[in-house]
């Protein structure tokens, strides 16, 4: 959504309203799908071209925070985070990719509650990108609350 200008269009919006985005153990990148079990999922091999993030980064693109997890065998990191963050930074856009040793694929997200925080520090570095990233228009911000 934040890279694909399709989804905010259909809305009358771009990705230009967008000061930021986070993303989580994200297929960004993910044809040709080397997981087995996973290729249903993505109707593969009837996945479109289109549905890959990493073919819409522009200089336009908002900053990014990704994070995922070394451990996680369902969406590989390097290709997928890894792999998104470089573009993004090639394209000069702000974009920090995090990886945690203590988290999979499930349990990165899990890591937000309390009972399972001590896995990673999910919370805080949402946190600290939302503080952190300039606002890129204050007057929509203003309007939306």
């Amino acid at each position: 959504m934040a890279l694909d200008p399709r989804w905010l269009a259909r809305e009358g919006l771009s990705p230009s309203i967008l000061s930021g985005w986070i993303g989580l153990a994200g297929p960004y990148d993910f044809l040709p799908i080397e997981e087995e079990e996973v290729r249903p999922v993505f109707f593969y091999p009837n996945s479109p071209p289109e549905s890959q993030p990493v073919k819409y980064v522009s200089a336009s693109a908002p900053p990014a925070l990704l994070m995922a997890s070394r451990n996680d065998t369902v969406v590989n990191p390097e290709r997928n985070t890894g792999g998104l963050a470089q573009k993004l930074r090639a394209a000069g856009v702000p974009a920090r990719d995090v990886y945690f040793s203590r988290t999979n694929h499930g349990t990165l997200v899990g890591a937000f509650a309390k009972v399972l925080s001590s896995l990673a520090p999910v919370a805080d570095e949402v946190e600290m990108f939302v503080n952190n990233t300039p606002h890129r228009h204050p007057a929509a911000k203003a309007s939306a609350q």
